[in-house]
């Protein structure tokens, strides 16, 4: 009898712990209702972001005013964000700036730092991490693999699950060029190089690391930073699945509760995303609710970039040889200036200039 009360305590405070946050749990219907999304993922970045604050002071050295940017000038550098107390600081204090909760990315991750070469300041952030196991629009519309083809694939492929760039570079479509910089002959050598000892998590297998293919979600809907930048491809929309409005709100631990040990653990494959959609569903279940609060609505454009000539090939498995995509960093900035900034360079100096200083 306690148990159960205690069931009933968790799941009222779950419907609770949505409603704080804008979304209403419809009982009879068994459907979400959200008025707003975008205030709902700005009062949850606020819940999981606004700490980075913080370390503000510790952190000013890396952080530019307008007056420090020459925008014509602009040539990021990427660092590889370490486990020291000064990089977590200033990745916290980088993510403070998102509109959306930042999650700590999945299973295999690398983040950078992007730096600008001509004063050492921070332009913006970019992490990679595992991709989700099971996502229709990558595996049907944009791959279309087999589910044998994933399992000894889906290992070349990172997800990009957060990437843009700060004040006051953000003024200055600075998100753009780091979604440029990860196409930076640095980012598939650095993942060869931390991975290329490292057995497949999926299959216990020692597999060449090659990173072929990077995707990415935007936050809502299309994303301005992807749309007509080159090599990135929009595929489609997320059919609206997901788990940060109750993941993000407090409602994990209180799931957690009733989720059975030797479950959560069997599940933690892989450690992604899919693991903790596939708890949450158990618990949802356990606690009387239903799988449907997950189906909020919220459709993401989805947004692939591949690194080799013949990624499909190789990610299907007609081929174990790798054909690199001939990009090189002066190139790609070179790119960037020409297409993005030097015809809106008035603008852009003008959106610099009206910019707060930090």
């Amino acid at each position: 009898m306690m148990e159960e009360k205690h069931k009933l305590a968790l799941k009222r405070k779950i419907i609770s712990n949505l409603k704080d946050y804008g979304v209403i749990w419809h009982e009879k219907t068994r459907q979400v209702i959200v008025e707003d999304f975008r205030e709902v993922q700005r009062k949850l970045a606020e819940q999981t972001n606004s700490k980075g604050q913080e370390y503000k002071s510790k952190v000013q050295k890396y952080l530019a005013q307008s007056s420090d940017i020459d925008i014509s000038r602009i040539n990021p550098y990427l660092v590889m964000v370490e486990s020291k107390t000064e990089h977590q600081r200033l990745w916290a204090y980088a993510t403070s700036y998102w509109s959306v909760p930042v999650t700590v990315g999945y299973g295999r991750r690398i983040r950078y730092f992007v730096f600008d070469r001509q004063n050492d300041k921070l332009i913006g952030i970019v992490g990679l991490c595992d991709p989700v196991i099971g996502l229709g629009v990558r595996d049907d519309q944009s791959i279309g693999w087999t589910k044998d083809q994933k399992m000894q694939r889906l290992y070349n492929c990172m997800t990009a699950y957060i990437l843009g760039a700060i004040p006051p570079y953000n003024k200055v479509l600075g998100s753009k060029l780091i979604a440029l910089t990860l196409m930076f002959p640095k980012v598939r050598k650095d993942f060869y190089q931390k991975y290329k000892d490292s057995p497949s998590v999926i299959t216990g297998e020692n597999k060449k690391p090659y990173l072929v293919y990077i995707d990415t979600l935007g936050a809502f809907g299309k994303s301005a930073i992807y749309n007509r930048l080159a090599n990135w491809d929009f595929i489609d929309y997320t059919k609206g699945q997901s788990h940060l409005h109750i993941t993000a709100n407090g409602s994990w631990e209180l799931i957690r509760q009733v989720v059975p040990d030797d479950v959560f653990n069997s599940y933690k494959f892989g450690e992604g995303p899919n693991w903790k959609m596939r708890i949450l569903k158990r618990g949802l279940r356990e606690l009387g609710l239903s799988e449907d609060m997950l189906s909020i609505g919220w459709q993401r454009g989805y947004y692939r970039c591949t690194l080799a000539e013949n990624w499909q090939k190789y990610l299907l498995g007609d081929t174990n040889q790798v054909v690199w995509k001939d990009f090189t960093h002066r190139d790609l900035v070179s790119y960037w200036h020409e297409k993005w900034v030097t015809p809106r360079l008035d603008t852009l100096q003008t959106n610099l200039e009206l910019e707060l200083d930090l």
